[in-house]
This record gives structure tokens, C-alpha cells and sequence, in this order.
């Protein structure tokens, strides 16, 4: 048993950003939104690569030379049989998709679909039948059109969120937005109709995802925190030659607040990659017997999670409010960077490099 007294500071996330829409079989599992955790309070949350050829080179290099050498590089080769997937992921590596990094572009809504007590759906057209251009896993910043949604101070509103449909996906771009009582931003994007319009501007590199880089990857997400931990989620269980594993830890208030739900719960019977253990304030209705009550624990990560003893071939990924940083692992340093481990997966054994901060 480890000390309790850094496990009962252990802090849940909260969502932020019902039924799920349909996908294709080519696009298995949907992709859900993270926006930033700045309204996110303190709470008591149950909170190598694939093989490949340089005869495959020159497709990269011909979409952009020495970007094009980045792209692959940075995606550790690929086989014939990958080349279209390997692709489709460079031209957003190469800023080839709708998206722009260095400006805010505007795109309209088409659709909004109900999904929960206080999220929903949004999903934005992309002209020409085009992919966004981003990779796994990324951000996009969002803020309104034109002069919709300033502060106080008359300054534009901007927040982080991730997308839910896959990089891969043409001619639209999804978002799970939940709505907060004090959010502008969220209760912008709640206001607006189809035929509205926001303006995004992205992509926002985080973790680059390259597959069997890591035997195991162990997740502590809470709430709408579990979006990157998702985007890498989805990336291994549609390419069947990732052997790699993982275990997600996913802490929210109740029951209703868990995000695709049916879709963890679909993929951790269908898929012998992958486990799901919620954690819950206090458990009710038809929560698997694994979910557990109250605080994520030293004993909870110890018997879940990939041991640390194995060095680089596991990685631990930590998503949430700022309180749950500093309870698990310490918080995020200046400008983003990851900053000292802490908390209970530096109790618990693990390496700064093993642990990657969202």
C-alpha cells in the first residue's frame, strides 16, 4: 500500500467540452473535443516503430521536399500497404488540408447533433471536400467570427479544442463542445445555428503518435480530457499492426458524464489492445464492476497501469484541470513545457520521460 496522503489529493477531471453519431468501417471511433481546463475547478475524481522501407521516401519528398523528409521521418517509415494512410497523414504534416497554422480561417456550421445533458455535437463544413490537415495528436484554437465573442475588455475569445472526427475524415471537421455556465466561449459556440460561422486556426502539435513505439501506454484522463488520450485511442485501433496496448484511467463526475462511453465500451470487448476503468465521485446505474469511487490512489495506478521498470517501452499520458496535474503529476512548466514529474506517478516509480503531459 502507498501513502494515502498524496492518493487522497488526487484530483478527477471535469468534462468541458446520448447517443453517438454513426461511423464507417473505415473510420471506426469518433474523436472527442477538448477545450481548455481554465474553468475547471478541484474535484475528487475516481480520477517500435512499424517496419518500414526507404523505397517510400520519394512519395514524401516529392509532396514536399525537405518537409516531405520531416513527415517521414517523423513517422518512422511505412510499408506498401500504409502508403495511402502515410500519406493522407503528411499532407497535414506538410499544411496541405483546410487549415492554416499561421491564420485563422473561417468555416461554417452544418450540423448540430444533441449528445449528453450539456454537450453536443458541431460539426463545420470544409471547403472542396477537404481533409483539415492535422495529425495525432492535435488542437485546433477556435474563436468567433468577425467580432463575435469578446471578453470583458472587448478582446476576441479563443479556446483550445480537439476534434472528434479523424484527420483522415474529408469535407467536414467535428467538435464535442460541453457547455459551462461562465464560458464564453462555450456558450458562444452553444449559440451559434447552422449556417454560422467560427474561425480556427491550427493545427496545434502535442504528442506526435507513431505506431509500436511502446509496448503498453497507460492514460489518467478526467473528463473532457480524455480527447488526446481518444485521438491516439482511435489511431491504434484502426491500424490492426499496432500491437500496442493500452489502459485508459477515466475519472468524471458520474455516470452521464462519461464521454463515448459506448464507444470505450464497444472497444474494450472487441479489442484485447485495450482497457477501460472509470472512475466516478460516487457509482450508480450500470457502471462495469472495474469503477471504482472516489480518488485515483497509488494502488488504483499500480494495478492498472504499465510498470515503470520497463523504461522506454511504456509510456503514461496525463490530461485534465490543472489541479489533477499537480496530484498525479505534477504540473506543466512555462510556455508549455512539460516541467518537473511529480505527484503520484513520480511516487509511483515512474521517469520524466516516461510521463507526457497534455
Amino acid at each position: 500500500m502507498f501513502a494515502s496522503s498524496v492518493a487522497r489529493s488526487s484530483i478527477r477531471g471535469v468534462s468541458r467540452s446520448s447517443t453517438v453519431p454513426a461511423v464507417s468501417s473505415a473510420q471506426p471511433f469518433a474523436q472527442v473535443a477538448r477545450t481548455s481546463f481554465a474553468h475547471s475547478a478541484r474535484r475528487g475524481y475516481a480520477s517500435a516503430p512499424s517496419s518500414g522501407s526507404s523505397s517510400n521516401l520519394p512519395l514524401l519528398l516529392a509532396l514536399g521536399g525537405l518537409g516531405g523528409l520531416g513527415a517521414w521521418y517523423g513517422l518512422g517509415g511505412f510499408d506498401s500497404g500504409n502508403v495511402k494512410k502515410v500519406a493522407s497523414e503528411a499532407e497535414g504534416a506538410l499544411g496541405l488540408g483546410a487549415l492554416s497554422k499561421d491564420e485563422f480561417r473561417e468555416f461554417t456550421l452544418k450540423e448540430v447533433k444533441p449528445y449528453n445533458h450539456d454537450s453536443a455535437f458541431y460539426i463545420f463544413e470544409l471547403p472542396d471536400n477537404a481533409k483539415p490537415g492535422m495529425g495525432v495528436a492535435s488542437a485546433v484554437l477556435i474563436k468567433g467570427a468577425g467580432d463575435d465573442a469578446k471578453d470583458k475588455d472587448g478582446k476576441p475569445v479563443m479556446r483550445p479544442y480537439t476534434p472528434v472526427s479523424s484527420p483522415a475524415t474529408p469535407g467536414h471537421i467535428d467538435f464535442l463542445i460541453k457547455r459551462y455556465p461562465n464560458g464564453a466561449m462555450t456558450n458562444h459556440i452553444h449559440g451559434l445555428k447552422p449556417g454560422d460561422k467560427v474561425a480556427i486556426k491550427g493545427p496545434l502539435p502535442k504528442l506526435p503518435y507513431k505506431a509500436n513505439e511502446f509496448e503498453h501506454i497507460g492514460m489518467i484522463a478526467g473528463g473532457t480530457g480524455i480527447t488526446p488520450m481518444w485521438q491516439v485511442i482511435q489511431q491504434i485501433a484502426s491500424d490492426k499492426n499496432d500491437k500496442t496496448n493500452v489502459t485508459l484511467i477515466y475519472t468524471n463526475k458520474s455516470e452521464k458524464d462519461i464521454l463515448l462511453r459506448e464507444e470505450f465500451d464497444r472497444l474494450s470487448k472487441s479489442d484485447p489492445r485495450f482497457k477501460v476503468i472509470y472512475g466516478l465521485d460516487k457509482k450508480s446505474g450500470s457502471v462495469p464492476a472495474s469503477t471504482f469511487e472516489g480518488y485515483i490512489t497509488h494502488e488504483i495506478i499500480s494495478q492498472n497501469l504499465p510498470l515503470p521498470g520497463k523504461a522506454d517501452k511504456v509510456k503514461v499520458l496525463v490530461c485534465g484541470p490543472p489541479p489533477m496535474y499537480e496530484a498525479i503529476s505534477g504540473g506543466k512548466g512555462p510556455k508549455g513545457s512539460q516541467g518537473d514529474l511529480k505527484g503520484l506517478l513520480a511516487d509511483a516509480g515512474y521517469q520524466a520521460d516516461q510521463v507526457y503531459k497534455f
